[in-house]
């Protein structure tokens, strides 16, 4: 199962001991379809009943959970063992006297962060009454036990959206010294529950160990080095703000790599994104801003270890209007060298006249329509917006494919508002005044698609739809699929539907985004991801963990050099960190802002 999110995992499976054990012997728990068990290792002599007297359940219990079980016991024999509720109480009882417990059954989509939330009980400590899940994750059906006090118990503190810790205290910095302990590796292990057993950075134990981050062998040494503290006079605070409070993490600047602390100003950077942390049912697409923050913040990371200070404010902006001028409302908001965002297309012009009033930097990385963006220097759009692909996609057309046989399918009822209708509009008055041939077709969901009326033998025919949104379209997909079998065939998709449509399909596409990721650069992004957060990356297509990565490491990167007033030097960095995307934002204007005009061109051939 995948890991949720902020679910971390710890050292291997959690031994518990059972009072009425006679032996104090520790049995690991599992979970098997929602189920947890005791994973139990059969004794010499031992029979179905002495083990159910032993765990507090019926011999009949054990067989149903082990039906290889009826043909004998085998000494040596591992066997699950359902946890009986006197079983479970007793476990609990053990881990706190005082704690009563409610059960809880898991419901689909719920992650380890949402229940904690909605039953204000920290992560660690579902974990902690709750060990099955530690190697598993959560299953759908499967009960949690929480603790009704800490249920109870009213949380007042703002909750950081990725639970940011500090790796420091106010007024300590880490000494690394050469002094080590040496470890061995235990089953089920990370590098991540070694480094928070330890209380030692991820790279140190990597540096000490080389290999290990490729291969972690059970049994094997590790050199673990001990740190020492020391009191720094010079401090500087990064402090991450959710809504309209601050959870301020005070963190000393890191040594940069010549050895001296970073003059520099601290860059303050707010986010302006729809986090949604008060919504109990998650929207799933929801979650690609809260990846593009976490890659956002695994720059920030990266950034800070080379000796630049951050402020780093976050802003749930929900869907809200309201919500985003009370934001607006916070006079630190005033203070930032970088805004990045709205998400929303109708929350853009609010932050717009914002960004002009107060001369702030702002970086609208979603949206394709920013209305002002011809008369606001401030505003950065990193979608290419529709001229940029039209031009590009005309290029393409008169140029790659000028030889090929374009046809337009015209969906009926599709909203004029509709960005693939507005681009085909766009695009077929561009080539009737190149004089470029073209077909049409019309087309209804509700009548037999007849595409050989206009596809063409012996010729390449390119198929562009009038709609942007893969439903409107996956009704003729088909049909499409069938004809390739007969006619050379190739779809003009959109870059969202990769990965939705199938392979057995000849496709292109334009974006701004880089094809084909560097296999070391990805594979080091995906470690240091899985490190920092402790999950997988997600498959979408675009990543917006990367997207908020790369487009954070190109801000940082021109404040840092050139501080808040960097227009004039936007075309000058080198984006060597890049992944997914590398920006060229240019302006029509001295006074206009700046569009990425970066667009790819991308091609999925038949599997």
């Amino acid at each position: 199962m995948k890991k949720q999110l902020f679910f971390f995992i710890l050292a291997g499976f959690l031994l518990l001991s059972i009072s009425t054990f006679a032996q104090s012997n520790k049995y690991p728990i599992t979970v098997v379809k929602g189920v947890e068990y005791f994973q139990y290792t059969v004794e010499p002599s031992e029979g179905l009943l002495s083990i159910g007297r032993k765990f507090d359940i019926s011999a009949d219990d054990i067989s149903k959970a082990n039906p290889e079980v009826m043909t004998g016991l085998k000494s040596g024999q591992q066997i699950l063992i359902p946890i009986s509720k006197k079983a479970r109480k007793k476990l609990l009882n053990q881990k706190n006297p005082q704690l009563e417990f409610i059960q809880l059954k898991v419901e689909k989509k719920q992650t380890l962060f949402s229940i904690s939330k909605k039953n204000k009980i920290s992560e660690e400590d579902i974990i902690k009454y709750n060990p099955g899940i530690e190697k598993n994750g959560l299953q759908e059906g499967s009960i949690l036990q929480i603790p009704k006090l800490m249920k109870e118990t009213k949380n007042k503190e703002i909750v950081n959206p990725l639970n940011i810790t500090t790796k420091a205290s106010p007024t300590e910095i880490v000494e690394k010294k050469n002094k080590f302990n040496t470890y061995k590796v235990h089953a089920n292990e990370t590098l991540f529950s070694i480094s928070k057993r330890f209380k030692v950075e991820i790279n140190d134990i990597i540096k000490y160990n080389p290999g290990c981050d490729t291969k972690l062998v059970v049994g094997s040494d590790l050199k673990i080095p001990i740190y020492t503290t020391s009191k720094l006079k010079t401090q500087n605070e990064d402090t991450i703000i959710v809504g309209s409070k601050s959870i301020k993490n005070e963190i000393v600047t890191e040594k940069s790599n010549n050895g001296k602390y970073s003059e520099n100003k601290t860059i303050r950077i707010a986010f302006m994104l729809p986090f949604m942390l008060d919504q109990i049912k998650k929207d799933p697409n929801d979650e690609r801003f809260i990846n593009f923050y976490e890659g956002s913040l695994l720059a920030i990371k990266e950034a800070r270890q080379k000796g630049i200070s951050f402020e780093i404010y976050a802003y749930d902006t929900e869907k809200s209007e309201d919500r985003v001028n009370e934001i607006l409302n916070n006079s630190e908001l005033k203070t930032m060298d970088l805004i990045i965002g709205p998400a929303f297309s109708n929350l853009v012009p609010i932050v717009e006249n914002f960004a002009k009033e107060n001369r702030i930097n702002t970086l609208i990385p979603f949206s394709s329509k920013v209305p002002d963006i011809d008369t606001n220097p401030y505003l950065f759009q990193f979608n290419p917006g529709q001229d940029s692909e039209l031009n590009f996609f005309t290029d393409l057309i008169t140029g790659k494919f000028k030889n090929t046989h374009l046809i337009f399918a015209n969906i009926q009822d599709v909203s004029q508002s509709d960005e693939g209708n507005m681009r085909v509009e766009a695009l077929k008055e561009t080539l009737v005044k190149v004089h470029r041939k073209f077909s049409s077709i019309e087309l209804t969901t509700t009548e037999n698609i007849n595409f050989n009326s206009v596809l063409k033998k012996g010729e390449k025919n390119l198929i562009i739809f009038n709609s942007d949104k893969l439903s409107n379209v996956s009704h003729f997909l088909n049909s499409i699929k069938e004809k390739s079998t007969l006619y050379d065939i190739v779809l003009f998709e959109q870059y969202n539907w990769r990965n939705q449509i199938d392979k057995a399909i000849h496709t292109i596409y334009i974006s701004p985004f880089i094809t084909k990721f560097n296999p070391v650069a990805i594979n080091e992004y995906n470690f240091q991801f899985d490190q920092y957060f402790g999950k997988d990356v997600t498959a979408d297509s675009p990543r917006y963990d990367l997207l908020g990565y790369d487009l954070s490491n190109y801000f940082i990167s021109l404040i840092h050099r050139y501080g808040s007033k960097f227009g004039n030097k936007i075309n000058s960095i080198n984006l060597v960190n890049s992944i997914q995307c590398e920006p060229l934002f240019e302006r029509s204007t001295n006074n206009s802002g700046f569009i990425n005009q970066r667009v790819y061109f991308g091609e999925d051939k038949i599997q």
